[in-house]
């Protein structure tokens, strides 16, 4: 995309949005079309953009077989012996306070069997498509370190995606670099590239939409 007309975009997103009393989100959104109604749109991305834009949030269930010192980059850690302390609510809270949950493969079954209903629900379910699942020899402290930059990115049912691409006090040059990694990845998931594309917008939290 280019540069300028982000750049112009951003400052037009933040000038036009009122004062807050907290820090607003900017976001990339990108509304899809199909090509013809047997096209299907079925998206399901990770990425790792190159500027931080929150505080990422990771959950791993392991068993005990893996070292403390490994697991130390996760910001909680549940081992399978402590499954039966959840309950329904515990649980409902856990799976929305953490953004992202790794599972070591050899207690994939108890933890599906446990967390599976809630976290399926809010797409949070541990799989290989996201390179969630821990299996031995995985380095996970790279692992754990990779994800303090990543954004997942869902279509399934509307055809539409977005991503928080930095907030209102985000450099202009940071939130352009942001929003080319996501732009080109959608892109290039998609069956048809660019031709799936519609319209593209940038908004803040409580801004009107300005379209790129």
């Amino acid at each position: 995309m280019d540069s300028n007309k982000i750049e112009e975009a951003i400052k037009k997103a933040k000038e036009t949005s009122k004062q807050r009393k907290f820090k607003q989100a900017i976001d990339l959104v990108m509304v899809l079309k199909k090509k013809s109604e047997k096209e299907k749109i079925n998206m399901d991305l990770l990425l790792h953009l190159p500027h931080k834009v929150k505080d990422v949030k990771t959950c791993a269930f392991v068993g005990d077989d893996i070292s403390p010192d490994q697991l130390s980059g996760f910001s909680k850690v549940i081992k399978s012996t402590e499954f039966k302390n959840f309950d329904k609510k515990s649980i409902r809270k856990l799976v929305r306070d953490y953004d992202f949950f790794f599972a070591e493969s050899s207690i994939m079954p108890q933890m599906a069997a446990k967390f599976g209903k809630n976290l399926t629900n809010m797409n949070k379910m541990p799989n290989p498509k996201t390179n969630t699942i821990i299996s031995p020899g995985m380095n996970l402290q790279t692992l754990s370190k990779s994800m303090e930059n990543a954004a997942r990115i869902m279509s399934k049912k509307n055809l539409a995606v977005s991503a928080k691409v930095g907030d209102v006090e985000s450099g202009d040059k940071d939130i352009i670099d942001n929003v080319n990694t996501v732009y080109e990845a959608v892109k290039s998931a998609l069956p048809d590239g660019e031709n799936n594309i519609s319209k593209v917008y940038l908004k803040t939290t409580m801004g009107k939409p300005v379209r790129l």
